[in-house]
């Protein structure tokens, strides 16, 4: 068929006219809403996919991974969420829990939250991949079965992913920032709407702990005992998380990530005085805030 200017295939694209392929899902919020309806029965659930130990052929294991899960649970508890735990599964559990969860009922939630805590890379096909406890899979698994027609009852809805895996090999020594000279230093419930659609990909993030290719260091310095992301991300969530917008907390916790950590390894050129630095890919329309309901 031939295509029309407007990038459509000659389809009408009028209000109240259906197009042919394009699944309906509840509405939960208005076309110009700013930021995203937080007002349901429940805020929804944070399913943690939680990896320590894993087969004879796999990665090493993972000693921080209990203390981790410790503070991102105490986080998204404190904002209201139903935290749900699984402990080192098989490849093909693992994709079968993130099938039943895009599968549930969640009209009455605000919102998704994955947290992802394993071992990563990229394999020959230059595709990044994650552990589980006897296979690797690839990390877009994580978030495939969340979109709109797969997962009508998150349409609209702000579904956030949040990784903590190494997605390679290669580090980052950074760049000393050295001030000028004579440089000061300063001290000082929705409205009627009409039907509209929206793209399959919309209302997503993801959140890496590290840069692509490179390594997501642990530490015990600091204050620290585990993941340096998830460490930054707890500690954020629980200072902020009912008075900021998750944008501004998640640019908060790539800035102290990427300041206030060095790795420390002496003796190990290739892994001693690195940097790291989240890396973050949004879709999100709206702003999400965590409001006390």
């Amino acid at each position: 068929m031939e295509k029309a200017q407007d990038g459509s295939d000659g389809r009408s694209l009028g209000f109240g006219v259906a197009v042919q392929d394009r699944p309906d899902a509840p509405m939960p919020v208005g076309r110009n809403e700013p930021t995203y309806n937080m007002q349901h029965k429940e805020r929804g659930h944070a399913l943690i996919l939680a990896y320590e130990n894993f087969s004879s052929y796999g990665p090493p294991r993972r000693s921080c991974a209990e203390h981790d899960v410790q503070i991102i649970k105490s986080a998204f508890k404190q904002l209201g969420f139903t935290v749900l735990t699984h402990w080192d599964l098989r490849k093909e559990d693992f994709l079968k829990v993130l099938k039943e969860e895009s599968q549930s009922d969640h009209s009455d939630r605000d919102c998704l939250v994955v947290v992802l805590m394993s071992h990563g890379g990229i394999d020959a096909s230059k595709d990044e991949f994650i552990w589980t406890f006897d296979k690797q899979v690839k990390t877009s698994e994580l978030w495939k079965n969340f979109t709109p027609e797969k997962c009508p009852t998150l349409a609209g809805k702000p579904k956030m992913f949040f990784l903590q895996a190494c997605r390679g090999e290669n580090v980052d020594k950074g760049v000393r920032l050295q001030r000028p000279m004579g440089m000061r230093v300063q001290t000082d419930s929705l409205p009627v709407e009409r039907d509209y659609a929206i793209p399959l990909h919309a209302d997503m993030l993801m959140m890496w702990a590290s840069y692509i290719g490179t390594f997501a260091f642990k530490s015990s310095n600091n204050g620290m005992n585990g993941s340096v992301f998830l460490h930054f991300l707890a500690k954020v969530l629980q200072e902020e998380g009912d008075q900021q917008d998750l944008s501004t907390m998640l640019l908060r916790v790539t800035r102290e990530v990427a300041v206030s950590y060095e790795s420390y390894v002496p003796g190990n050129y290739h892994l001693d005085m690195n940097k790291q630095i989240p890396y973050t890919v949004s879709t999100l329309m709206r702003k999400v805030f965590f409001n006390s309901k």
